[in-house]
């Protein structure tokens, strides 16, 4: 047996020496340091065996000895058939809820339904459920595509391209009509289809209105459009109002200005404050943009930031008469309540802004480029508020 006297050479110890040297140390009444020095070997390395003998680094017969790399691929290997195993079950409880939204349908949506999820489902059990023959389905798949078939993917570019210029704002009714400004016949039910088959919706989400802080009203004033009715030309009637925008935990004020005949954006103003000088500066915007004659209508809610008296003498000095809206029904002002919904819904929430300046940038591209220029509104045949001007010049 070598002698552990010499620091310079490593010495090698046979497998049954390591093993009968940690089973000696595992007798009652025996220390390691006492064996240790008895076998002429260091007291670590003797510590070093016995830990190896536990973890089955070292056995006492010819057995292949476990690694920690041995140990770590089987636990790796169960674990991932424990994640496929948990993934083919979820498959399997989802699958009668993605079944039931093509049950109805005819033998083509159900194999396009195949030929969509089979890969992640199973063709097997696609067809199963949907009580069509795999022959079946392999045969539609392999034949070539319909005439109608090759219309779709034309028209499917020709969607998505709308779809995403408008960063996925649009639903199946403006995209159906953005079309048909391009000169392509094509029915709405069939947009609808194309887009729901791939997974296009627009941006919708719930838009709350909730004031940051108090608010007064005041009683004077009537409201001068009691009908609600929409006006037959450019300014005879704008209708404004303020809403609050949060930046970094701060609240900022976006005041606006909008021709009802057309639902153009007249005037925008952003500001720390909600006060008078706000609207004021808005207004003023407005009038130096469009230049409207005497008689012009201004209708508002009875915030005090539209019945201080800077805003009132301004109206006063342009000949433009004041209608309020009744205390309490925002529904008299529907058309900016419906402006400050799409805004927030397509431009403001899911994003997060640095601080005013880029909230402002955004705005004025939203607001100035988009929204007047090119989105079409529903209220006005589709059109956007810039191009209903021009064709009503």
């Amino acid at each position: 047996m070598p002698k552990y006297n010499n620091p310079r050479k490593t010495w090698q110890y046979e497998n049954e020496f390591k093993v009968k040297s940690v089973q000696l140390s595992l007798l009652d009444g025996v220390q390691v340091q006492e064996l240790a020095k008895t076998l002429e070997i260091h007291p670590f390395m003797l510590s070093r065996w016995r830990k190896e003998y536990r973890e089955r680094k070292i056995v006492a017969d010819k057995r292949k000895k476990v690694t920690d790399i041995q140990k770590q691929q089987k636990e790796m290997s169960a674990l991932k058939t424990l994640k496929a195993e948990n993934a083919k079950l979820k498959q399997e409880n989802d699958l009668p809820k993605k079944v039931a939204t093509v049950s109805c349908g005819g033998t083509s949506t159900r194999y396009r339904f195949i030929q969509r999820y089979g890969q992640e489902l199973g063709i097997k059990a696609l067809c199963s459920w949907l009580g069509v023959s795999r022959s079946g389905y392999y045969g539609w798949r392999n034949r070539q595509p319909s005439d109608r078939a090759i219309e779709d993917g034309e028209l499917l570019r020709r969607i998505r391209a709308i779809y995403d210029a408008n960063k996925g704002r649009y639903g199946s009714p403006r995209v159906y009509r953005a079309l048909k400004k391009q000169g392509f016949a094509v029915g709405q039910k069939r947009v609808a289809r194309l887009m729901r088959e791939n997974s296009m919706v627009a941006r919708v989400v719930k838009v709350t209105r909730r004031a940051p802080g108090s608010r007064r009203f005041l009683a004077s004033g009537e409201n001068l459009r009691p009908d609600g009715g929409v006006p037959v030309a450019t300014n005879r009637v704008w209708v404004a109002d303020v809403t609050y925008l949060k930046v970094q935990h701060r609240w900022y004020y976006l005041s606006v200005v909008m021709d009802l005949y057309s639902r153009a954006v007249v005037g925008w103003s952003l500001d720390e404050s909600r006060t008078t000088s706000t609207t004021k500066r808005t207004l003023l915007s407005a009038i130096s943009k469009r230049c409207p004659q005497p008689g012009l209508m201004m209708h508002t809610d009875r915030g005090v930031e539209y019945r201080g008296g800077e805003y009132q003498a301004v109206l006063k000095r342009n000949g433009i008469a004041h209608s309020l809206s009744r205390p309490g029904q925002c529904t008299d002002n529907a058309h900016m309540e419906s402006f400050f919904h799409s805004l927030k819904a397509e431009l403001i929430r899911g994003r997060v802004f640095r601080d005013a300046s880029e909230l402002r940038y955004a705005l004025a591209g939203y607001i100035n480029n988009y929204y007047n220029r090119t989105r079409l509104r529903s209220g006005i045949g589709y059109h956007s508020p810039m191009e209903y001007e021009q064709l009503a010049a």
